[in-house]
């Protein structure tokens, strides 16, 4: 016998199996195609967030993503012997 899944479980389940068929999908692309699906997911789950009244994640990729830049500007002034 099934198990019933309420509407927030059904809703988890279907974004998960939408994400796999995305990063499967991108995989193909190489590194590309991955971070491509990755940046997909951290926007929905910020917009969700701010949905439910929690907009403090835009703030936390902000932050990831600022420092990731700054790591990469970084490697950028290293490769030119800056």
């Amino acid at each position: 016998m099934t198990q019933a899944v309420s509407p927030e479980q059904r809703r988890y389940q279907n974004r998960l199996m939408h994400l796999q068929q995305r990063q499967a999908a991108n995989e193909a692309r190489g590194p590309k195609g991955i971070a491509a699906a990755w940046w997909d997911q951290a926007r929905a789950h910020a917009a969700r967030a701010e949905r439910e009244g929690d907009p403090a994640m835009w703030d936390h990729l902000a932050l990831t993503l600022q420092n990731w830049c700054q790591q990469a500007e970084e490697r950028e002034q290293q490769r030119n012997g800056q």
